[in-house]
C-alpha cells in the first residue's frame, strides 16, 4: 500500500473530493471526528428508511417483467407503508375474528336475535360451560338446562331461567350479540382484502425496487462523501488548506497521480510503513482467492503479516477429501456443481467453483481408501490387480498423522518468515531452530534405517544439530530481552512447543475418524438397500428409495463436518503455529461504484 497525503485549497475541494470518489481507489484514513451536520444525518435517516423498504419488498412475491416506477422514491415509500399499515390491521381483525368464531363454534347456530325473541316472551337464557367430570346428570331433570356441545372434556349448555345458584356450579359465558353466519361471512371478507392487499404490495414492489435501489446507491455515495467532507478532513490555515490522508494500492496508483497532477493538487506518497494501521487488500491468484472467505471467517491479516491463503488452501482441499473419503460422492459433487455453475450467478459460481474442488480431492482420496458410493473397491474382483493402491485403515492413520506434521512444519516455517519480515532475522532464529530440531528428530527416529551402518557415523552429526537448535530456542526466543530473561522464555518456548505440538498433531486424528465414519455410513446404507430389496414386490423401489437418500443424506451430513473439522485445523493449528496474529483492516476504498459498510 502507497499512503497518500493530499493538500487542498477550500474552494476546490469539493471538487477534489467527487473527482478522487470517481476514481475509487483511495482508501480514506478516518480522523475519528463527530462534527456531523444536519444534512448528514438527514441522508443517513433516508438511506435507512430506503434500506428497510427494500429488505421488506424483497421478501415478496414480486411479479416479473413491471416496468419501473416514475414515482419519486419518497412517495413509493409511503403508498407501501401505508399498505403495510392496512394489511396489519386486516390480518389483526382477521385473528379477532378467528378467535372468536372458535369461541362461538361450541354453541353451533347459535342467534343473538333468538336470544332476543326468547327473552321478549318472558323466557331468560344464560350460557354455561363445566368440565365433563363434574357434570351430574340430574341437574338435566332439576334445573331447566340443554346440553348444547361437547368439546373434548368441556360441556356447553344453555340454562333457560335466572337462577343464581347455578353459578356455583358452571362458569357463566357472555356470548357477543352477533350471528355465527355472519362472522363467517365477515372473516371471508377480510381474507378477500388481504389477498388483494397483498397482490397490490407486490405490484408496488416490482416497479419501487429499482427506483429505491438507485436511490440507495445514490445516498450511499453521498454519504461517504460528507463522512470524508466533515469527519475526516483536517483543516490548516484557518481553514484555507485542506488535508486528507488515504491508502492506494501500488498497482492502482497511476491513475490517481496522473489525475493529481493534471489538476496541479500538492501531494505526497511514500510506501506504508508497520506503525501505522494500513488497510489490507489480498491478492492472490485464481485459485487461492476462492478460499479467502474462509480466512475472513477468523480475521485479515495485519499488514506486514504473510497472508495465508495461498498457504492453507491446498492443506484445506485435501483435508475435506480426507474427511469425505469416498470416490463417488466426489463425482457427484463435481457433476452436480458442474452443472448448476451454468445457471448460478456469478457470485454463486466461485462457490461452486470451490465445491468442484472439494470433489476432485474427494474423488482423489476416495480412491486412495478404496471406497466408492460405499462400496469398498479392494472386494471387487475385476479390480483386484489395483489393491495395492488402496490404503487399509492403519495407512490412512499414519496418513493422517504425515500430512499434520507436514502443515505443523510448514506453518513454523512461515512464522519464521513472518518474523524476519517484521522484526529481523534475529527473532526468527527460535523458530528455525525448532523446524530444525523437528527435521532432525524426524530424520532420526523415523527414516533412517536404526540398523544402517551409516547411522553410527551420523550419530555426532545428529547431536550437534540437537545441541545447536536447542541453543537457538533457548538464547533466541525473545532477542530483545536480557540474557536471564531469554533462557526464561526459552524454557517456556521448550514446554509449551512441544506440549503444543503434540496436542495439534493428535488433533489431525480426526481426518481419519471422519473419513472412516464417512465411508462406514456409505456400507451401511447398501446393506440396509440389499436387505430390503429382498422384499417382495416393493423391494426393488425401497432399494432405490434407500440407496438415493440414505447416500443424500451420509453426503449431506459428511460434507458438513468435512468442512467443519479442516477449518478448525486451519483457523486454530496451522494458524496458531504459524504466529498468525491477524486484526487487519479490510481495503474499502472511496468511490461511487460500491456501497461501504
Amino acid at each position: 500500500m502507497v499512503k497518500f497525503s493530499f493538500a487542498v485549497y477550500h474552494a476546490n475541494y469539493e471538487k477534489f473530493l467527487d473527482d478522487i470518489q470517481e476514481i475509487g481507489t483511495v482508501h480514506i484514513k478516518g480522523q475519528k471526528k463527530e462534527n456531523f451536520v444536519e444534512e448528514f444525518t438527514d441522508l443517513q435517516k433516508d438511506f435507512k428508511d430506503i434500506s428497510n423498504s427494500l429488505e421488506e419488498m424483497k421478501k415478496l412475491n414480486v411479479p416479473a417483467g413491471l416496468v419501473e416506477s416514475t414515482k419519486g422514491w419518497k412517495e413509493l415509500i409511503e403508498e407501501f407503508q401505508d399498505l403495510s399499515i392496512e394489511l396489519n390491521r386486516y390480518k389483526q381483525e382477521k385473528e379477532e375474528l378467528s378467535i372468536l368464531i372458535q369461541e362461538m363454534e361450541p354453541w353451533e347456530n347459535y342467534s343473538s336475535f333468538f336470544v332476543e325473541k326468547l327473552e321478549k316472551c318472558g323466557i331468560k337464557t344464560r350460557f354455561f360451560k363445566i368440565k365433563a367430570k363434574k357434570f351430574n346428570d340430574q341437574w338435566l331433570t332439576e334445573y331447566p338446562i340443554e346440553i348444547i356441545s361437547q368439546v373434548e372434556n368441556v360441556i356447553y349448555m344453555i340454562l333457560f331461567e335466572h337462577d343464581d345458584a347455578f353459578d356455583e356450579i358452571a362458569e357463566e359465558i357472555y356470548l357477543p350479540e352477533f350471528e355465527m353466519h355472519s362472522l363467517n361471512g365477515r372473516l371471508a371478507e377480510m381474507e378477500k382484502k388481504i389477498k388483494v392487499n397483498e397482490e397490490k404490495k407486490d405490484h408496488l414492489a416490482g416497479m419501487a425496487i429499482p427506483v429505491l435501489a438507485k436511490k440507495s446507491q445514490e445516498l450511499s455515495v453521498r454519504i461517504e462523501f460528507y463522512k470524508v467532507l466533515e469527519m475526516h478532513t483536517l483543516s490548516e490555515g484557518k481553514g484555507k488548506i485542506k488535508i486528507l490522508e488515504g491508502w492506494v494500492p501500488k498497482s492502482k496508483q497511476d491513475k490517481l497521480i496522473d489525475y493529481l497532477d493534471k489538476e496541479d493538487i500538492l501531494f505526497s506518497n511514500q510506501f506504508s510503513t508497520s506503525g501505522e494501521e494500513t488497510p489490507v487488500h489480498l491478492v492472490n491468484g485464481k485459485f487461492a482467492k476462492l478460499f479467502e472467505p474462509i480466512g475472513n471467517l477468523f480475521s485479515l491479516p495485519k499488514y506486514t503479516e504473510i497472508d495465508l491463503t495461498v498457504y492453507f488452501a491446498p492443506f484445506f482441499m485435501l483435508f475435506f477429501g480426507f474427511c469425505l473419503g469416498d470416490a463417488g460422492y466426489g463425482v457427484a459433487m463435481f457433476t452436480a456443481s458442474t452443472i448448476y455453475k451454468r445457471f448460478a450467478s456469478k457470485k454463486l459460481k466461485a462457490y461452486l467453483t470451490l465445491v468442484q474442488y472439494f470433489g476432485g480431492a474427494t474423488f482423489v482420496m476416495g480412491i486412495l481408501f478404496g471406497n466408492f458410493f460405499g462400496i469398498e473397491l479392494v472386494k471387487v474382483a475385476f479390480l483386484s490387480e489395483l489393491n495395492p493402491l488402496f490404503l487399509d485403515s492403519s495407512k490412512i492413520f499414519m496418513l493422517s498423522l504425515i500430512i499434520g506434521g507436514v502443515q505443523i512444519l510448514f506453518g513454523l516455517g512461515i512464522k519464521a518468515a513472518n518474523q524476519i519480515r517484521q522484526s529481523g532475522f534475529l527473532f526468527a532464529l527460535s523458530s528455525i531452530g525448532w523446524i530444525v530440531l523437528i527435521i532432525n528428530f524426524v530424520l532420526f527416529s523415523f527414516i533412517i534405517d536404526k540398523n544402517s551402518p551409516v547411522l553410527e557415523s551420523l550419530e555426532i552429526i545428529k547431536k550437534g544439530v540437537y545441541i545447536a537448535s536447542a541453543l537457538l530456542i533457548l538464547l533466541y526466543a525473545n532477542p530483545a530481552a536480557k540474557i536471564h530473561i531469554r533462557l526464561a522464555g526459552g524454557l517456556w518456548s521448550f514446554y509449551s512447543t512441544i506440549t503444543g505440538v503434540f496436542g495439534d498433531l493428535l488433533s489431525y486424528i480426526r481426518l481419519f475418524a471422519l473419513g472412516l465414519s464417512s465411508s462406514i455410513l456409505g456400507l451401511v446404507v447398501n446393506k440396509m438397500a440389499v436387505a430390503f430389496g429382498e422384499i417382495s414386490l416393493i423391494g426393488p423401489i425401497l432399494f432405490i428409495l434407500i440407496i438415493v437418500f440414505g447416500h443424500l443424506g451420509n453426503l449431506a451430513i459428511s460434507s458438513l463436518g468435512s468442512f467443519v473439522h479442516p477449518m478448525r485445523l486451519t483457523l486454530v493449528e496451522f494458524y496458531k503455529n504459524a504466529g498468525f496474529t491477524g486484526g487487519g483492516k479490510k481495503y474499502n476504498p472511496f468511490t461511487k461504484y460500491q456501497m461501504s459498510n
